[in-house]
């Protein structure tokens, strides 16, 4: 009896579909009149990519 195999996303097309979505959404929140305060950017950006960077290793790595 053959199981099926189990698909397991691809980790590039992850991050790069997180980052993609991540531009997106600050493109639409400045288009609607929204302000960018720098001062929280300049923390949030790096807590998101390490995020992304850490759901990429979870996707990337083997299951057993």
């Amino acid at each position: 009896m053959n199981t099926p195999m189990k698909r397991r996303p691809d980790a590039v097309s992850v991050i790069l579909g997180l980052m993609a979505t991540i531009l997106a959404l600050g493109g639409l929140w400045l288009s609607f009149g929204g302000t960018i305060e720098w001062s929280t950017l300049r923390i949030a950006a790096p807590l998101v990519l390490v995020l992304i960077g850490i759901i990429g290793l979870v996707a990337a790595r083997p299951r057993s």
